[in-house]
């Protein structure tokens, strides 16, 4: 289709150096902030999580497997033997698939302590909140952990979309404070993306970078923007690939041309997978703080209940006890009802990969415009360890660099005048100019 400007495959990376070298870089740059020269950060001998569920359990483990005593506090006794048997299952998973002996996952158990108690974080040296993504939940927590911590515990809140200076407001010694956004499973997953307030001192900045080291984590500072760096990205990825259904794409032929370029799963499998009701919340969140959202299909399917693998169907159809997604008649009819009103096109798998990459760099733009994220580079690590995109290709800035960022421009402004993703940003346009990020960034 004419739409079909940018996408010339693996072989014109080569143009723009060696992607692999670049990602090497990438990673060792971000491990020291440039703010941080000189700073030591607050040693780290033992830990607390606020919070037992998935996200909460992940992180325990990951605190587990760096060697760190552990307190895990919970809001009742039911909520703290649900956390133990969450965080006894990534172990027993663990020694399953052979990668640790079951005597070293009792042995890391066993540094584990649960409580009720706020009153077991009088010594902890660092304490991770990891509860519900709601406000008033987080700051209630902190009224709790800060009359019962030590004065110079780190305090973190892990949140993948609140406010952290919200989170922070009215707790005693905000310099201590900051976000620590990991990603799900926290064991696994290489990516933490680390958010200071503007209390936050230098010290506490220093501390989440010694624990990202602790943790064998690929560091990311991100400044305090909705979604921070990763999930705006993300944000703008499931809103193209909706507007390419309602304008004659299938979520199959999506979810395939994606996998060609190289991600591990489609955005609609990957939805499936994580459950529909996550973003959902995630949606409803963001239209109360009066934030655009485009997810016209994806809201009727959570509305009939379809929230994916779990409830048998989202995007697609499961079989009972299967994990193959199969086409849903239900969700085409959906999807038809909405296309009402917008221009029919015939879509391929280059101009679909370009439909959705190109408005996610040109969102990657504006976060390095606004200073949520310091560099470019930066933007490749979250893409590449946080989403899965392909390694060998550099990341997402590094790509779009290597397929000539004139031409993104020109596809971006296509895009544009159909409705289908918002013109150029100021810096895209001024890199596109210039030939490079870098020169544009002077």
């Amino acid at each position: 289709m004419a739409l079909n400007i940018v996408h010339r495959g693996r072989v014109a990376l080569a143009t723009a150096g060696n992607p692999l070298r670049h990602v090497f870089r990438a990673e060792r740059v971000a491990r020291h902030a440039p703010e941080l020269a000189g700073v030591g950060p607050r040693p780290i001998r033992s830990a607390a999580v606020i919070g037992g569920g998935t996200m909460g359990t992940g992180i325990a483990a990951a605190l587990c497997n760096a060697g760190l005593p552990l307190v895990i506090v919970e809001r009742d006794e039911a909520a703290m033997e649900g956390a133990q048997a969450r965080l006894r299952a990534i172990f027993d998973g663990a020694v399953k698939r052979r990668r640790i002996s079951a005597g070293l996952a009792a042995e890391r158990l066993a540094r584990v302590t649960g409580a009720t108690d706020y009153a077991v974080l009088a010594e902890a040296d660092l304490i991770i909140e990891a509860v519900f993504e709601d406000l008033d939940v987080k700051r209630d927590v902190f009224r709790n952990v800060g009359a019962a911590c030590r004065h110079d515990a780190v305090l973190a809140t892990n949140t993948s979309y609140l406010d952290p200076e919200r989170i922070a407001d009215g707790i005693a010694s905000p310099e201590r404070f900051l976000g620590l956004h990991f990603f799900s499973p926290a064991q696994v997953m290489k990516l933490l993306e680390i958010v200071p307030t503007g209390a936050t001192a230098p010290e506490a900045l220093a501390t989440g970078f010694a624990l990202a080291r602790m943790l064998n984590k690929i560091p990311v500072r991100a400044g305090i923007s909705d979604g921070f760096i990763g999930n705006r990205i993300l944000k703008v990825m499931r809103s193209q690939a909706e507007r390419l259904l309602v304008t004659g794409a299938t979520p199959s032929a999506v979810d395939a041309a994606m996998r060609a370029f190289g991600l591990p799963m489609g955005p609609f499998e990957a939805q499936d997978l994580g459950g529909l009701d996550i973003a959902a919340f995630q949606r409803r969140a963001a239209r109360a703080r009066g934030l655009p959202v485009f997810a016209p299909v994806a809201d009727r399917l959570c509305a009939i209940a379809r929230f994916g693998q779990k409830s048998g169907g989202g995007w697609y159809d499961y079989v009972p006890g299967h994990r193959t997604p199969l086409p849903s008649e239900a969700v085409a009819r959906l999807i038809e009802e909405e296309a009402q009103g917008w221009p029919r096109l015939d879509w391929d798998e280059a101009s679909i990969i370009d439909c959705i990459l190109w408005p996610m760099v040109n969102e990657a733009a504006r976060i390095v415009e606004d200073g949520t994220a310091l560099r470019p580079s930066d933007i490749d690590l979250v893409e590449i360890h946080g989403y899965g995109f392909p390694r060998w290709r550099g990341g997402l800035m590094h790509h779009a660099q290597s397929q000539g960022l004139d031409r993104i421009v020109a596809a971006l402004g296509a895009f544009a005048e159909k409705g289908l993703a918002d013109p150029p940003s100021t810096l895209l346009v001024r890199a596109a100019a210039q030939g490079r990020f870098s020169e544009a960034l002077r």
